[in-house]
C-alpha cells in the first residue's frame, strides 16, 4: 500500500502541475507603426478570458536626440502609468533605440479606479478581458498575429 502511495503521489503532483500550466495559452501580435516604431504584444489567456497582456515597443531614434527622447519617453510613460495596480512598465535606452515594456495583469487591476488611465473602453473588467474584444482592438490597430 505504501509503495503504491509513493508512486501515485508524484504522479498526482505532476498532473496538477501540468493541468495548471496547460490552461493558459498565448497569442502574439506585431505592429509596425512607422519606420521608427515596432511593437510586439503578447496576450496570455484561458478560454475567452485574458489574464495578462505584455507589450514591448522599440523606437529608433536619432543619435543627436537620444538623451532628450529617452527622458521625454520616460516622463510620459511614468506620468500615465505610475501607481496603477496590476500595471508594470520599464523604459530603457539601448544605443539608438528606446525600449518600452508594459504589462497589465488583469487579475490585479482596479477597474473602477484606473479605467481612464489605462484607456479601458468597456463598461466592466469582464468585458475588457474578453479575448474577442482584445483581438478586435489588435485588428483595429493594424496588428498582425504571429503564427
Amino acid at each position: 500500500m505504501r509503495k503504491i502511495l509513493k508512486l501515485i503521489t508524484p504522479l498526482l503532483a505532476i498532473l496538477v502541475l501540468l493541468t495548471a500550466c496547460g490552461g493558459e495559452k498565448t497569442k502574439v501580435y506585431t505592429l509596425k507603426d512607422s519606420d521608427t516604431q515596432t511593437t510586439e504584444i503578447t496576450i496570455y489567456y484561458s478560454g475567452d478570458t485574458v489574464n495578462k497582456l505584455a507589450a514591448k515597443s522599440t523606437f529608433d531614434i536619432k543619435e543627436s536626440d537620444s538623451e532628450l527622447s529617452y527622458n521625454s519617453f520616460k516622463k510620459s510613460v511614468e506620468s500615465q502609468l505610475k501607481d496603477i495596480a496590476g500595471v508594470t512598465y520599464k523604459v530603457e535606452k539601448n544605443e539608438n533605440k528606446i525600449i518600452v515594456e508594459f504589462n497589465i495583469d488583469y487579475e490585479k487591476v482596479d477597474f473602477d479606479k484606473d479605467k481612464d488611465k489605462i484607456n479601458f473602453q468597456t463598461s466592466s473588467i469582464d468585458e475588457e478581458r474578453k479575448l474577442s474584444n482584445i483581438e478586435k482592438k489588435m485588428e483595429d490597430l493594424g496588428a498582425k498575429e504571429k503564427k
